[in-house]
């Protein structure tokens, strides 16, 4: 049991310090390793959400659209309002925060659009949802951007 907390304690320690050099194979770069690495489940979601609003917009559903928004509004403001994630690569950051703020506008037009707008606005504002959805995580992962921030 001791031997075991021990092991524990000794990787706890040796991980952040991996982290610092790169933590990849063989000193890859942290936007390489960051290319390849999964989406995190707090974007995950997000991204979920999204793409099933861009689905549900292909068909033009429009009430299925209005319906899942009190959802899909709260799992972007949450997402906009947590902290960078710490392992966003440096050559990243600016790409992140732009993404975030692309992210934030086509949020907050959702929202209007969902409580006012006509049908087909509702549908071209998830499309725009999803699209900034896609740029940011792409960002947050050190991908080339799909579409242009």
């Amino acid at each position: 049991m001791i031997r075991g907390l021990l092991l524990a304690a000794c990787l706890l320690v040796a991980l952040p310090c991996a982290a610092c050099r790169g933590g990849g194979a063989a000193g890859a770069s942290p936007t390489a390793a960051a290319a390849t690495a999964p989406t995190p489940m707090r974007f995950r979601r997000l991204q979920s959400m999204t793409s099933q609003a861009s689905q549900l917009a292909a068909r033009g559903d429009a009430r299925a659209l209005r319906a899942m928004s009190p959802r899909l509004s709260n799992e972007g403001l949450s997402l906009i309002k947590a902290t960078m994630p710490h392992d966003v690569a440096r050559t990243d950051v600016p790409r992140y925060v732009e993404g975030r703020a692309r992210f934030g506008d086509a949020l907050k037009h959702w929202v209007t659009v969902v409580e006012s707008g006509t049908d087909a606005q509702v549908i071209e504002a998830a499309r725009r949802l999803d699209d900034a959805t896609r740029g940011w995580v792409d960002a947050y992962l050190g991908r080339e951007p799909e579409t242009s921030i």
